[in-house]
């Protein structure tokens, strides 16, 4: 019996590539509620002796920022740490809310989240992407540009998700 050469099987290089997904995690957008709600406790905790700090510097309204840091009613020491972390909770949702998330197919690309009015891009009207200035660039076919900002993402992991579905990647 002689061993016949198997054919390798060609199909996997074939199929398309799933969605690239370039967005914050669940992990992420914990981690940073929880970094800035802490920040947040930790300001409210230290800010008598932030404020008497502060007001050593020649800064405008140092005399006022000493005065405010000096109330140590019980109630203004329990509500500054409280204060601070409902603020810690409005400053995580601004940083989530602002960040950009970039999705890329095999069809096209979408610059945005679905609620928010997303930039598509289709396959047909996409002509390169690069990165100029650490912002992503994207231009039309025509040469127009269609989107320059931030994404979430690495810079390499972006442009091999580019490249590996056939899009066009250029750098300047």
């Amino acid at each position: 019996m002689m061993d016949q050469p198997q054919q390798e099987n060609d199909s996997t290089a074939r199929q398309p590539h799933a969605a690239a997904t370039f967005a914050l995690s669940r992990t992420d957008v914990a981690v940073i509620g929880l970094v800035c709600i802490g920040i947040g406790v930790a300001l409210g905790f230290f800010l008598p002796a932030l404020g008497s700090f502060a007001a050593t510097f020649p800064i405008p309204f140092g005399d006022v920022i000493e005065k405010l840091s000096r109330f140590d009613q019980a109630w203004v020491v329990i509500a500054r740490p409280i204060i601070g972390g409902v603020l810690g909770i409005i400053s995580a949702f601004f940083i989530v809310a602002s960040s950009t998330p970039l999705v890329i197919d095999e069809h096209g690309i979408t610059v945005g989240r679905d609620d928010d009015h997303p930039l598509r891009i289709s396959r047909a009207s996409f002509s390169t992407a690069y990165f100029d200035g650490g912002k992503l660039t994207i231009l039309t076919s025509g040469g127009h540009q269609a989107y320059k900002g931030d994404v979430e993402g690495k810079k390499t992991a972006i442009a091999e998700a580019f490249t590996s579905r056939g899009y066009r990647w250029g750098e300047i």
